[in-house]
């Protein structure tokens, strides 16, 4: 039984590792964060550092963005993030992690989203 248990962690760890490679070497990115509607239907991702990422996503696999609150924490597989501010990318996969909430989110980040017209439901 010992055997059959570090075989199939072995085998875990190898597809998840191929996953991985697979992922650098399509030109894709693993991103997670907070997620965040913005006016006009527009979804972005809130990296781990704060960072605001506008993401289309129309062709993505689990795109149930819909049931998606402001600071749900998530992971996108997108392609390469284009340097704007805020970025954006086109995302091919979606999955909610967990629950969260707004305050979640940097207050500096919507802030600075507020300033530039792209989230208008924040209240000092």
């Amino acid at each position: 039984m010992k055997k059959i248990l570090i075989s199939a962690t072995a085998i875990i760890v190898l597809l998840v590792t191929a996953f991985i490679i697979f992922i650098s070497q399509g030109g894709k990115t693993l991103i997670t964060g907070y997620s965040l509607k913005c006016d006009n239907d527009v979804y972005m991702i809130i990296d781990e550092r704060g960072s605001p990422i506008r993401y289309s996503y129309k062709k993505a696999i689990g795109k149930d963005t819909e049931k998606l609150t402001d600071g749900d924490r998530i992971l996108i597989i997108s392609d390469l993030i284009n340097e704007s501010y805020p970025g954006s990318t086109a995302a091919h996969f979606i999955l909610k992690l967990e629950d969260g909430e707004i305050s979640d989110i940097p207050e500096d980040t919507l802030e600075s989203l507020s300033e530039l017209g792209w989230y208008n439901k924040f209240t000092e």
